[in-house]
């Protein structure tokens, strides 16, 4: 009997003890706990790019000129940031990106048919880095403005002249040393005021006369001039907008 109850007692002890090793491995604060990763929520790191999504409006001008008599279906086209593109408060996007697309419609203007057509669509950025990031949807150009009218103002105000000071510093060593360094600058220190640029509100033609946007199928459009064929001058300034998912 003595025997029997040692047995029974010591079986309880080491239970006891193992009962109390679990609970203090899992309450320990000391041991790093790593979270479950899932397909809805990725591990940092894992190179998941960011994707522009339906009714993201990007401001850009064209780096290149376009003649609708010149062109064909599946030409490239590029146009050059001049707004910075945020997400959350962040520039994902800076203003040295470019916006790369291609033509989707060509018609030239001809005695028969005075009016041309030029159909464009953007499917995604180009970074500086080559790195893209591709539209989840389509973009579609809705506003066209003429190139910005950069105009120049006089002024004497040391930080306004065209050279960035050492430091910061427009006053005393700082301003002289740039003087010396451009002596150009000496009398000519001028600034300059852009006019007629286009914002992400910006809708429809612009200041460009003889243009106008036709909306064609789920929000897309296409540039159409009444008389002689479509033709956008380095710069023209352009408004594209990602398209929204199509409907089922």
């Amino acid at each position: 009997m003595k025997s029997h109850a040692l047995m029974v007692f010591l079986t309880l002890l080491t239970t006891g003890a193992q009962a109390v090793q679990q609970g203090t491995a899992q309450t320990d604060p000391g041991q790093a706990q790593t979270p479950p990763t899932t397909a809805s929520q990725p591990a940092a790191g894992n190179g998941t790019a960011f994707r522009p999504g339906a009714g993201t409006v990007i401001v850009a001008e064209l780096t290149r000129s376009l003649d609708a008599g010149k062109l064909k279906v599946n030409d490239r086209v590029e146009c050059g940031l001049v707004q910075e593109l945020l997400y959350k408060g962040k520039v994902i996007v800076p203003k040295d990106a470019q916006v790369v697309g291609h033509v989707t419609e060509v018609v030239v203007a001809t005695k028969e048919q005075p009016q041309s057509r030029l159909g464009l669509v953007f499917d995604r950025i180009l970074l500086k880095d080559k790195k893209e990031l591709s539209f989840q949807y389509p973009a579609a150009v809705v506003a066209l403005g003429a190139p910005i009218t950069w105009t120049l103002v006089s002024t004497t105000r040391m930080q306004d002249m065209p050279v960035r000071m050492e430091k910061g510093v427009d006053t005393g060593g700082a301003a002289v040393s740039a003087l010396v360094a451009n002596p150009g600058l000496a009398g000519a220190n001028m600034r300059s005021a852009g006019k007629g640029a286009l914002d992400a509100g910006s809708r429809g033609v612009i200041g460009i006369n003889g243009l106008a946007l036709e909306t064609k199928g789920s929000d897309m459009s296409v540039i159409v001039s009444k008389k002689g064929d479509v033709k956008l001058g380095i710069q023209t300034q352009v408004v594209v907008r990602v398209t929204d998912p199509p409907k089922r």
